[in-house]
């Protein structure tokens, strides 16, 4: 947001290897999104992110490169971390997994700034699909029913949103985004304040996946607590 970089480079010489388990991963698990590709030694679940589990296999790898290459690798046991590594990796990012929070924010927070405005997601916000929001439900009666979101609108345009990204049983996956020309202004917050006001109400668990300092503070400043930092590879096809 604003001067802040919108990813963190992993700077760290330790193992980027996750150890947590991820909703997103569970939820592609549990076949609610994105593919899974099972071979003897080990299975990689091809989602927003692609996870890298057991043993990798080179003949699998070769003959399902586009898997590997062009993807934000996840590596989930040290066997693959070492055979991605010894690949030609272009970068590599750091993320930090929050303990999953069940209540309400715990954060104060002033008024908005003139002319800007907090709303749920209405079925017209829902429809519209801000910033991409709300689009693994089914619809708008799915979205109430299982999902939270709230949204700050300046003239009638949503600049800023936090929503649940996904569903998996009463847990969810929060997502915040704000427009580049309105950040820096605290909407965020507002509508992560909401969307977790109204998960608490739902007796909805809310996970919290932070890709950059801005995120973790902002994660950490509404009651969430860090477990783990772990690295996203992404390798330059030869």
């Amino acid at each position: 947001m604003g001067t802040q970089r919108e990813f963190e480079i992993w700077d760290k010489s330790g193992s980027g290897v996750l150890t947590e388990t991820p909703l997103i991963y569970k939820a592609c698990r549990d076949g609610k999104i994105g593919s899974v590709h099972s071979y003897s030694e080990g299975c990689i679940y091809d989602t927003v992110f692609t996870y890298l589990c057991g043993k990798p296999d080179e003949k699998f790898v070769q003959e399902h490169l586009d898997l590997i290459y062009e993807s934000r690798l996840v590596c989930m046991t040290p066997e693959w971390e070492e055979y991605i590594t010894g690949l030609p990796v272009m970068f590599i990012l750091k993320r930090e997994v929050m303990a999953p929070l069940s209540s309400e924010s715990v954060k104060k927070l002033g008024t908005l700034p003139e002319g800007y405005s907090l709303s749920p997601f209405t079925r017209e916000i829902f429809e519209e699909h801000p910033f991409d929001h709300g689009r693994n439900y089914k619809d708008y009666d799915d979205f109430v029913s299982n999902g939270a979101g709230a949204a700050v609108l300046f003239d009638g345009k949503v600049v800023s949103a936090s929503s649940s990204f996904i569903t998996l049983g009463d847990n969810v996956e929060l997502d915040v985004f704000t427009d580049p020309g309105h950040r820096q202004k605290g909407l965020a917050d507002h509508c992560v304040y909401e969307m977790l006001r109204q998960s608490s109400s739902k007796k909805l668990t809310v996970h919290w996946d932070a890709q950059n300092v801005m995120s973790s503070e902002m994660a950490k400043s509404h009651g969430f607590t860090p477990v783990t930092e772990y690295a996203v590879y992404w390798l330059e096809r030869g």
